[in-house]
C-alpha cells in the first residue's frame, strides 16, 4: 500500500547560502512574509525546521534556521522549496488564487468559443503569472491578466478567457 504525500504549500525557494554561519536566501513565493518570522515552522527539502532570526535583503529573505549553524549543514537545501502544509493556506481576497487552485481548471474561450484545455502549470514572471494550458495535443501560454482572464470559477473548475487574435492556439 502507498500512502500519498500531503500536499503542501510553498511560500520560498532556497537561493542559495549566504556566509558562513548557515544563514540562507529565500526568494518569497508567498504575499506573507511573516511566514518566515522567528519561531514559525516550515518544510525545507522534506526536513522540519525553525525559523531563529530573517530579515528582508534585496527582494528576498535572508533566513537562519534552528539547526543549522554553519555553510556545510545549509549546503544541502540550496535550490530547495520551503513549505507549509496547505491547511495552514491564508484566505486570499475574492480575485486572487493560489496556483495550485488554477492546476486542472478547464479553459474556454469565448471568442473561438471552445474548450482551449486543461491548467497544467502556471508560471510566475514579474510582469504577471502565465497559464501553461494543454489538451494533450497542443499547448497555450495565457497571461492572467484582466484583459484575457475573464472569469474563475472555482467550483465549476472553470476558467473563462478571451485569446486576442493574435494568441490564438
Amino acid at each position: 500500500m502507498t500512502v500519498e504525500p500531503k500536499p503542501d504549500l510553498r511560500i520560498g525557494r532556497v537561493l542559495k547560502v549566504h556566509g558562513l554561519k548557515g544563514a540562507l536566501r529565500v526568494e518569497l513565493l508567498t504575499d506573507f512574509p511573516d511566514r518566515f518570522a522567528p519561531g514559525s515552522e516550515v518544510v525545507v527539502a522534506g526536513r522540519p525546521l525553525r525559523v531563529a532570526r530573517s530579515e528582508e535583503l534585496d527582494g528576498s529573505m535572508l533566513v537562519t534556521f534552528e539547526g543549522i549553524s554553519d555553510r556545510t549543514a545549509a549546503e544541502p537545501l540550496a535550490g530547495a522549496y520551503v513549505t507549509v502544509p496547505l491547511a495552514e493556506a491564508r484566505a486570499l481576497p475574492a480575485d486572487q488564487y493560489y496556483h495550485f487552485q488554477l492546476v486542472g481548471l478547464t479553459v474556454f474561450d469565448t471568442r473561438q468559443a471552445r474548450q482551449l484545455g486543461r491548467v497544467v502549470e502556471v508560471l510566475t514572471y514579474p510582469a504577471n503569472d502565465v497559464l501553461r494550458v494543454t489538451d494533450g495535443d497542443h499547448e497555450v501560454l495565457i497571461p492572467m491578466i484582466r484583459s484575457v482572464v475573464r472569469s474563475i470559477a472555482l467550483a465549476d473548475g472553470t476558467i473563462t478567457v478571451d485569446l486576442p487574435e493574435e494568441a490564438q492556439a
